[in-house]
């Protein structure tokens, strides 16, 4: 099957597709919607604003904490009462045009395994993020955490995690290239209560089990009436396979990796080169094809 898409008068479509009318794009946010360098592009600003004068429902669902999308949300205007997934899928939100965040689902990992998987992350020298809400603590500050930083936009406090009176959304763990042995040691010792997945070579990412992007975008979607096959979802890394097999079709970016890429529908260009703002473009145009 050909995966590309392809370029007529019109701009790009989707070859050869019969498929239902798409109603909701579920779109990953860093790697996807942003470029390497974690900026968002004119391009798909626009993209994103015509899709949704079009009717089609854009969903952000990302890994990243609450406050780190809020500026990418405001920048695409996807507030309120657009609906947004964090935190990997455990928590589900809103934000008003003033910033306030709307919790609407939150899914906490139990308390007594969180501290748990502190005490494993400590014997093996590992940092942990714990993320609740807006709030983003950490056991130590070190270079990994330094740069998350940087590329979120906003820092973490210091806190003394033992002592959190409630369990976390979403813990992380980084490391270097070097040392990712580490993660796949914790990954292994984890209590049945949780699951963790690999978004980045060198993040783990932990949930309560059973909480993920697919799962979150499956609640949304279901709420709005919709299909499975009325939506397309967007992303380019592991932690995306489970939103493509829920979506009825699925469109990686050109930057996505193999196993991504193997998984997808369809191929858009990088993230470099506005490929979800051609994907977006292609689907109004299949769309306005498309009488179902």
């Amino acid at each position: 099957m050909d995966k590309t898409l392809h370029t007529g008068s019109k701009g790009p479509f989707l070859p050869g597709s019969d498929h239902p009318k798409l109603r909701a794009a579920a779109i990953d946010v860093d790697g996807t919607l942003l470029d390497s360098g974690h900026q968002l592009s004119g391009e798909t600003i626009a993209a994103v604003t015509k899709a949704r004068q079009a009717g089609l429902q854009i969903i952000l669902a990302s890994s990243r904490a609450p406050r780190a999308m809020w500026p990418i949300l405001a920048a695409t205007t996807l507030t309120e009462p657009a609906t947004f997934v964090a935190s990997q899928g455990a928590l589900v939100g809103q934000y008003s045009e003033a910033g306030t965040l709307r919790r609407l689902r939150q899914h906490l990992i139990p308390l007594d395994d969180a501290h748990h998987i502190l005490r494993l992350a400590l014997s093996l020298g590992l940092p942990t993020n714990w993320f609740s809400g807006e709030k983003w603590l950490v056991s130590e500050i070190d270079g990994h955490i330094r740069r998350e930083a940087d590329i979120v936009g906003f820092s973490p406090f210091l806190a003394s995690l033992a002592s959190e009176t409630e369990g976390p959304d979403k813990l992380m763990f980084m490391t270097g290239p070097q040392e990712t042995d580490k993660l796949e040691q914790l990954a292994a010792m984890l209590p049945i209560t949780v699951q963790a997945q690999i978004s980045n070579p060198t993040y783990l990412e932990i949930t309560r089990a059973g909480v993920d992007k697919a799962a979150a975008i499956h609640t949304i979607c279901h709420g709005m009436g919709l299909r499975a096959e009325e939506v397309v979802a967007f992303g380019d890394g592991p932690n995306d396979l489970g939103l493509f097999a829920y979506a009825g079709l699925s469109i990686a970016p050109a930057n996505a990796r193999v196993q991504v890429l193997e998984a997808a529908t369809f191929h858009t260009a990088s993230n470099d080169d506005h490929g979800v703002a051609q994907a977006l473009m292609a689907i109004l145009e299949h769309n306005e094809r498309t009488t179902s």
